[in-house]
């Protein structure tokens, strides 16, 4: 009973720690050391993430279509559309490979389509990946002006959507603004559905991390929400 009851402490504080590794990943800037604590799904679904943190973005690509599994990083340059590098991660073989461009089949030279793809959440369907909450299910909630899932801030607004079926429970939690170092734009989706009675909580949690920067993708849809609902900063300057 005693072996039972170490082994259960055991599983929950190991599945603990990766969850609380996986967060602290996306919420942090990414970088080479890093890319490889990204998870390989057990199941082989591919996942997307955009984060742009103090002018810094990168795209990451989880790929895990045959033959070859890979986790691949692409950081812009400063102008945010020219590709500064591409690594790549192959967990099968730990290794990590500087590049020109990947061979995933999700790789692409135009970024900005790709960071576009992620927001409006289109990339989603059908790459066999997780089903995020993104850009529509956000302006819903704004489109709505439901109060009860509008919560403002100095610099913008934080935006709880409720499950289709519940709707005291929040399938995804988003933010966006603009503040003294640059623009944000948050999506975290909490869990969906995968059916009537069935629910999953999606490998990467957030598709998209962006703060303090001035990435003109991340301006542009930001600017576009503001003119669903602005904060009074905005609408005084």
């Amino acid at each position: 009973m005693k072996k039972m009851i170490s082994l259960i402490i055991l599983f929950i504080l190991t599945g603990g720690l990766t969850f609380a590794i996986t967060m602290d990943l996306l919420v942090k800037p990414v970088d080479t050391d890093r890319l490889k604590f990204f998870p390989v799904t057990a199941d082989n679904k591919n996942y997307f993430f955009l984060q742009s943190i103090d002018n810094v973005t990168r795209i990451i690509i989880g790929d895990f279509t045959k033959p070859e599994k890979r986790i691949v990083m692409v950081t812009l340059d400063k102008d945010y559309t020219t590709i500064k590098s591409v690594t790549e991660y192959l967990p099968e073989s730990d290794e990590i490979r500087n590049l020109d461009e990947s061979v995933s089949k999700f790789f692409t030279t135009d970024v900005n389509k790709l960071k576009k793809d992620i927001i409006t959440g289109s990339i989603f369907k059908n790459n066999y990946t997780d089903t995020m909450q993104s850009l529509g299910a956000l302006e819903s909630v704004l489109k709505r002006k439901d109060s009860h899932s509008i919560f403002p801030d100095v610099y913008g607004f934080s935006v709880k959507y409720s499950d289709v079926d519940d709707r005291k429970k929040h399938s995804a939690i988003f933010s966006y603004g603009k503040a003294t170092k640059g623009y944000y734009l948050i999506f975290k989706t909490e869990f969906y559905r995968e059916s009537f009675i069935s629910t999953r909580i999606p490998v990467l949690k957030y598709s998209v991390y962006c703060k303090d920067t001035n990435d003109p993708v991340i301006q542009e849809t930001v600017d576009n929400l503001f003119k669903l609902k602005a904060p009074v900063t905005s609408k005084v300057k």
